[in-house]
């Protein structure tokens, strides 16, 4: 497992990926419960860090509380981005879906219109065979 450095200045443990690292705390086998300073891409990444945080020092108590507020910030600001970013995906797809109803609707009026123009050239037609067949009974009768 890789150490990472501790620089006294900032406070900050870094590890070997270059990435400040998150507080993280065993979950399971005998170390359970024991803090550490791990990698904020595990487990995504090929970094192992793993520096255990003695809990009786009283600095690094105050600095693992300050790192630990600090990873949760930093949860916080990546879940923030990922809502962000599921926000401009779906505004994107309602955008399309309304330019598409739009779409529709246009077809929709045009379909109409094209039904109301055969409905009134079937009864025009209608109309024309009709003053015909009178024309012809009219001519018919007259002879």
């Amino acid at each position: 497992m890789s150490q990472g450095s501790v620089n006294s200045t900032n406070s900050k443990v870094r590890c070997s990926c270059g990435r400040i690292a998150v507080v993280r705390t065993v979950r399971n086998g005998s170390n359970a419960g024991t803090k550490f300073y791990g990698c904020p891409m595990w487990p995504n990444t090929s970094c192992q860090l793993f520096v255990p945080i003695d809990d009786n020092n009283v600095v690094e108590d105050l600095q693992l509380k300050l790192l630990e507020r600090d990873t949760t910030i930093a949860e916080l600001e990546m879940i923030q981005k990922f809502n962000e970013d599921k926000i401009k995906e779906l505004e994107k797809e309602k955008k399309s879906l309304v330019d598409e109803v739009e779409t529709l609707k246009t077809k929709m009026w045009q379909q109409k219109l094209s039904s109301i123009k055969q409905y009134t050239n079937q009864k025009n037609m209608s109309m024309a065979l009709f003053i015909a067949l009178i024309v012809v009974v009219v001519i018919f009768m007259g002879k």
